[in-house]
């Protein structure tokens, strides 16, 4: 059963929100670096082979700027999650300690 169990943490919430944001920004300069070689492409190859070839990289980087921004929703999604979880942790905290100081241990 213990295969099966789930922990969440601040500080590995807070890891994975920083590797969304670094993958989010590797994944960002790969995109302008590939539309800077398209422009440079396009600048000296011309015809039908070069058309189609635009129209499947515009396809391509429609796709990947799906990725990217689906990627910076989920790493919005986790700043926020660690702000309630962290605010939910110290309420918890707080109740689990005001309940220890009503109890008569005597």
């Amino acid at each position: 059963m213990a295969a099966n169990s789930v922990s969440t943490t601040t500080p590995g919430m807070h890891a994975a929100a920083t590797k969304l944001d670094g993958t989010v920004e590797s994944y960002i300069n790969q995109l302008r670096t590939v539309n800077q070689e398209m422009a440079a492409l396009q600048t000296s190859w011309t015809g039908d082979a070069s058309t189609r070839f635009n129209t499947a990289m515009d396809s391509w980087e429609a796709g990947f700027q799906r990725v990217i921004n689906a990627l910076i929703g989920l790493s919005e999604s986790m700043g926020v999650n660690v702000k309630l979880y962290t605010q939910q942790e110290e309420e918890a905290s707080q109740i689990a300690g005001d309940f220890g100081g009503g109890l008569d241990l005597s």
